[in-house]
Formats: C-alpha cells, sequence, structure tokens
C-alpha cells in the first residue's frame, strides 16, 4: 500500500498553465493553544493538535504573548492548482498529530514550486517548526518525485532526518538521500529547523527536483513555536485570570480523531 494516501486521492484535480506565479488566499482561522504557567514566561506555542482537520488556517497564535503568525502561499510552474496545500491533515499514529500540507499536483516540471510565507506581527527569537515527509520515488532513471525544500532567511539550525540531505538553500536544498516513499511517522524524512537570532518573516518554499507524475507531491509543516522569555508587561498578563474563554466560531476541536480524509502517509 502506498504510504501517501493524498496522492492516489488528488488524481482527479485538474491542470492550469500559467506563465507568473500565482497566490490564492484562505479563510483566517485564529488558534490559540493553552500553556502552562510555569512554562509560559519561555515557551510560545501555537497547537497544531487542536486544528480541524480539513481546515485551512490563515492565522496561528502564540500563547501566552498574543503574537500572530500570518500563512500565505504563492506557487508557480506548469500547474497552479494548489490542491491540498494550506490545509490541516492528521496522521495515522496513536496518538495522531497535525500539520499544514504544502502539494505539487499532477505532471510536474523541475523547478516548479509552492511557497509558504510565515509573517509574524513582531519580531521573535527562537522561531523553529518542523518540515515532514521529505522524501522522493522511483529510482534515478525512472523518476515519480523528488522534493526539495528550501528556506529562508538562512541563520537556522537544522536538526534533520536520518534520510535527509542538504542544507535549505537554492542550490542545497534539504532532500531524500535514499529512495522511497518513507512514513512520516518514522521522523527519517523530516527536519527541524530553529532561529537562534530575530525572525519576523520566513519562508518555506517546496519545489520539484525532477520533471516527473506524482499526483500529489507533499510535505508538511508543524510544531510551530518560538522559545524567548517575555517582556515583565507580558509575563504579568501570562499570568492574570481570564473571565471566559474566548470563542473561535468552532475552529478548535479539541481531542477530535483524525478523519479519513486527507489522512496522509498511512504507515504500510
Amino acid at each position: 500500500m502506498n504510504n501517501d494516501v493524498e496522492r492516489a486521492q488528488e488524481a482527479g484535480i485538474s491542470r492550469r498553465t500559467v506563465a507568473k506565479a500565482v497566490a490564492w488566499s484562505v479563510p483566517a482561522i485564529a488558534v490559540a493553544a493553552t500553556v502552562p504557567i510555569a512554562a509560559a514566561s519561555c515557551v510560545e506555542t501555537t497547537s497544531f493538535d487542536n486544528l480541524r482537520v480539513g481546515s485551512r488556517p490563515s492565522m496561528l497564535t502564540f500563547e501566552p504573548s498574543g503574537v500572530t503568525a500570518s500563512l500565505s502561499y504563492t506557487a508557480s510552474g506548469s500547474d497552479n492548482t494548489p490542491g491540498v496545500t494550506s490545509q490541516v491533515a492528521a496522521t495515522s499514529t496513536n496518538p495522531s498529530w497535525r500539520y499544514i500540507e504544502l502539494q505539487l499536483v499532477e505532471r510536474l516540471d523541475q523547478g516548479d514550486w509552492v511557497e509558504l510565507n510565515i509573517a509574524l506581527s513582531q519580531p521573535v527569537t527562537g522561531l523553529s517548526f518542523i518540515v515532514h515527509d521529505i522524501d522522493k520515488s522511483g529510482s534515478p532513471g525512472r523518476v515519480s518525485w523528488v522534493d526539495e525544500v528550501i528556506v529562508s532567511p538562512t541563520g537556522y539550525t537544522a536538526q534533520p532526518g536520518t534520510n535527509i540531505v542538504g542544507n535549505g538553500t537554492s542550490s542545497s536544498p534539504f532532500t531524500a538521500n535514499a529512495w522511497g516513499d518513507t512514513p512520516i511517522s518514522g521522523g527519517a524524512g523530516r527536519v527541524t529547523l530553529t532561529w537562534g537570532n530575530t525572525v519576523q518573516n520566513v519562508t518555506v518554499r517546496y519545489r520539484a527536483g525532477r520533471t516527473g507524475s506524482a499526483r500529489s507531491q507533499h510535505v508538511g509543516i508543524g510544531a510551530l513555536r518560538y522559545d524567548a522569555c517575555l517582556p515583565p508587561t507580558q509575563q504579568m498578563r501570562s499570568i492574570a485570570p481570564r473571565s471566559a474563554p474566548i470563542p473561535l466560531d468552532g475552529d478548535i476541536s479539541v481531542g477530535e480523531p483524525p478523519a479519513a480524509l486527507h489522512d496522509a502517509n498511512v504507515d504500510s
């Protein structure tokens, strides 16, 4: 059984030809996480596991500071259909965890790309997230797809999985070393990125490394957080009691079981 169920499910997506990069928008969904007070002064995190599978959040909120991360997407190449790009998916693992998709669909030309921009409402230090499921399928002489990931700005520390090579630049992107569609749960195809310096805007470009046909070539973005001690005013804000929870239009589903649709990379 193919590890990437989504690749089979997206077979019916049509292609569009474009000459320039294109952008699309997603509805605004603010997602907040609850962080224990003991860790609140130095750990800021968003809760991907509270995101509803199938939703397309355009904003995540770090707690307790209230710093926001706006998510926007652009794409270029012979097929600009976004597919499930920007959509929340869940693994088949127990417990399940969630991530946001970046996807290239149907016939791929080398150099086609889809890009995520993360724009923070203020500069932060210690920004960190994981890029999951970087792999390649086929063989050196018969290629289906080759994932490449380029990240900017530089200055990050990378912790790559055992099957990841490269340093994340355009000339040396993060890519898989060995051929094979590795399961997302194994961790061999992931890389954790952390910026020790101050950043406010980060871009992740997901690029087709070879010409081929993948139907739904994809990677996932998860575990967005930053580690930084807050100013005293924000520390007091984090400890102050809240009168009532703020409703978020039903877009947080705590403990929701993973949906069958878009349950990526089922281990076989």
